[in-house]
């Protein structure tokens, strides 16, 4: 009996190994079933299963990982490609991408520096130099002003699209989700009101009208928005919840339908309506031809995208047509048509291209039939993705993550260069980010575009106004003042060729201003005291704000003075300081005496009888005088006034001081030098009173003032 018992017990055992891996293998193949499909919002939780239970499969962690970046929860994406590659999986470029997607470019660039060790490519090039260049694309960042719109909702929003005056955009913003309710047996039962996008768990795109962008501007961010959305199935088990979690709603578990009362009224745009995916919508200039994308209306398994296109007739959308370019085993998606509808950009993921998803175009005959298909060639695509064409004013804009970029999808926008090829221009700060950016639209100075770089895709509106800011600084000579000085200011060009931006006259204390465009770097250029070239680096980084203006104060510059001047000027403060040495030892009887001996730089002037102004004889030597002062600074200026004998002693002070004050009256406002007066009345007389009280001419003599010019 026992023995029976014992073989049940082994045969259960046996059996329960046994289903144990049957179970997994079931999981696995599910989740496979469902990434093939696309469905990544379900094949998260299968492998989560799978892995928690002791699923072996390595590919299962790189599937996670594909499934978590494809709904932009990358911390979660980073963490199982991290541990698909301890397991031998190749991920490739994915994780130095990720890293630099959350914001870590030092990691980004360490990684991408060993994959360029084992092979460089032109994108491991490209993405290692946007990495390590950021802040050349933050060098515009002050000529926009970024604006989040009340367009948007906690799913995603995106790919706004002028048309006539309002907007049409994307969403998959689900009005009526997954309902729970209690029956008449108090049981919960759910009811769908609406079908499900798998990709995300969210619901399929639409697309939506504005009637008028007057509406769209918001001024602030809706803190509402941001209000933390559990996942069900969404959070891995390495990570705590980020904006990335939070922002997403799957549909899939009891949840009441967002709140949408705080955003701009909007409306299905009417004409284009399916039961799968519709959007990235594009319109010729007046408005009446429409080129959009669509999901296949039948397929196996993944229903590939393609183009038509409807026109406006009587007020109504035509019935669309598909376009010719389309292949079921392809998808061909984003049309951008140019204003006078004569080509028409696209993007398809045909194994032909360069890798990833390409950019195509076709041009329109004069009958109005088109030409054969063509790749936009390597000077926009890449390697990786290229996508969301957009086409305005004259310019093509593209979202890629294979050029020189801030990590993720970056706007880009083709431009010529001065020799007439192309120039790929990456919009920079803030319109992109380190997150995905793409669907660029403008109109003059106005536009939008959008971005996940919050968590969900959201749409943002921008203003463009070309930003300068005030450079501000001194230039002097042996820290000297220096007036009516022209300085210059150059820069270098692409071919670092020095180009001169702009030129300016010192004012009376030395200072110069540019108004410059912010974060870029230039020279100044001025002439020394020889005439020679002088340059000197400045920057318009780091500025600061004051009221509505950016400024940036310089360091002070000061030229040096030539060896050969230096030795002159240290030869005569010798000979000043001897001078001054053997004054100390001399008794001067009269101060202007004392003063001859420290400096040649002084004239004489004369008064009549009485009297506090200069003689007429003497005007032009005092003219002189006055216009020397008027050009020179940081001087010091001593004037020494006298009368003649005749008169009280107190009288004669007195005259001496206003005939000194005089003359400083106009010296002194001339200049910033240091005007000091000596008043010595009667009491240094050049000649004796007792031989000048019988002479006129001797007399004059006493009647004296001297200006005299020193070094300070």
């Amino acid at each position: 009996m026992n023995r029976i018992i014992y073989i049940l017990i082994f045969l259960v055992a046996f059996q329960g190994l046994n289903a144990q891996p049957r179970k997994l293998k079931k999981i696995l193949r599910n989740a496979n079933i469902e990434i093939d499909a696309l469905r990544y919002a379900y094949a998260i939780p299968l492998y989560k299963s799978y892995l928690s239970k002791g699923g072996t499969d390595t590919l299962a962690y790189k599937n996670i990982a594909v499934s978590y970046f494809k709904v932009h929860q990358y911390d979660s994406a980073l963490k199982y490609y991290q541990i698909a590659e301890t397991k031998g999986v190749i991920a490739s470029n994915k994780v130095p991408e990720l890293y630099a997607i959350l914001g870590n470019y030092n990691k980004a660039n360490e990684l991408y520096t060993s994959l360029k060790a084992e092979n460089n490519t032109l994108i491991t090039s490209a993405r290692m130099y946007g990495f390590s260049n950021i802040d050349k694309f933050k060098k515009d960042s002050l000529d926009y002003k970024i604006v989040y719109t009340n367009i948007n909702t906690p799913y995603n929003d995106y790919n706004a699209v002028l048309y006539k005056e309002g907007l049409v955009f994307e969403s998959n913003r689900v009005n009526k989700i997954f309902k729970k309710r209690k029956s008449k047996k108090k049981k919960s039962i759910f009811k769908k009101y609406e079908q499900e996008f798998a990709w995300d768990g969210a619901g399929y795109s639409k697309l939506y009208f504005i009637p008028s962008i007057d509406s769209i501007h918001s001024d602030s961010l809706n803190v509402g928005f941001y209000n933390e959305k559990v996942f069900k199935y969404a959070l891995d088990d390495y990570s705590t919840a980020t904006s990335n979690d939070s922002r997403k709603i799957l549909t899939t578990y009891d949840k009441k339908a967002a709140d949408f009362q705080n955003t701009t009224k909007v409306q299905l745009f009417k004409g284009f309506h399916d039961n799968l995916n519709i959007g990235s919508i594009s319109f010729t200039q007046d408005g009446n031809t429409a080129y959009y994308t669509k999901n296949q209306e039948k397929s196996k398994w993944v229903s590939q995208l393609e183009i038509w296109e409807s026109k406006y007739i009587n007020g109504v959308w035509t019935k669309g047509n598909k376009l010719f370019i389309n292949n079921t085993n392809y998808s061909f998606f984003h049309p951008a048509i140019t204003p006078d509808g004569n080509r028409l950009y696209y993007v398809s993921d045909d194994p032909n291209g360069s890798g990833g998803t390409d950019i195509y175009f076709i041009d329109k005959n004069e009958d109005g039939s088109w030409k054969p298909t063509q790749n936009a060639g390597q000077d926009i695509n890449t390697e990786g993705d290229e996508l969301f064409p957009t086409y305005y004013n004259g310019s093509l804009y593209f979202s890629s993550n294979g050029h020189p970029g801030l990590g993720g999808l970056d706007i880009f926008k083709l431009e010529k260069n001065n020799k007439g090829g192309l120039l790929i221009k990456n919009m920079g700060y803030p319109i992109n980010s380190s997150k995905d950016d793409l669907g660029f639209s403008i109109n003059k100075n106005t536009g939008f575009f959008s971005s996940n770089r919050n968590g969900s895709d959201d749409i943002y509106s921008f203003d463009f106004i070309k930003a300068n800011i005030k450079l501000k600084g001194r230039l002097m000579v042996d820290s000297k003042f220096i007036e009516n000085k022209k300085v210059y200011l150059y820069q270098n060009d692409q071919n670092g060729n020095e180009v001169l931006v702009d030129s300016a006259m010192l004012d009376s204390d030395s200072n110069y201003e540019f108004s410059v465009r912010p974060n870029q770097s230039y020279s100044i250029v001025s002439n020394d005291y020889d005439g020679n070239k002088v340059s000197y680096p400045l920057s318009s980084y780091d500025y600061t704000k004051l009221n509505d203006n950016y400024i940036k104060e310089m360091e002070l510059i000061n030229f040096p003075l030539p060896k050969k001047v230096m030795e002159e000027r240290l030869a005569k403060e010798k000979a000043v300081q001897l001078a001054e040495e053997f004054a100390m030892t001399k008794t001067f009887k009269l101060t202007i005496d004392s003063l001859k001996v420290l400096t040649k730089d002084y004239i004489e002037l004369h008064h009549p009888f009485d009297q506090v102004y200069v003689v007429k004889e003497d005007l032009n030597n005092y003219y002189k005088i006055i216009e020397k002062v008027k050009r020179i600074k940081g001087k010091k200026i001593i004037i020494v006034s006298a009368t003649d004998c005749t008169g009280s002693f107190e009288y004669n002070e007195n005259l001496s001081e206003r005939r000194a004050k005089r003359i400083y009256a106009t010296l002194s406002k001339l200049s910033n030098n240091n005007v000091i007066i000596r008043n010595v009345g009667e009491r240094e007389l050049i000649e004796a009173c007792d031989k000048a009280s019988n002479n006129k001419a001797l007399q004059k003599v006493n009647r004296y003032s001297y200006v005299f010019i020193l070094d300070k």
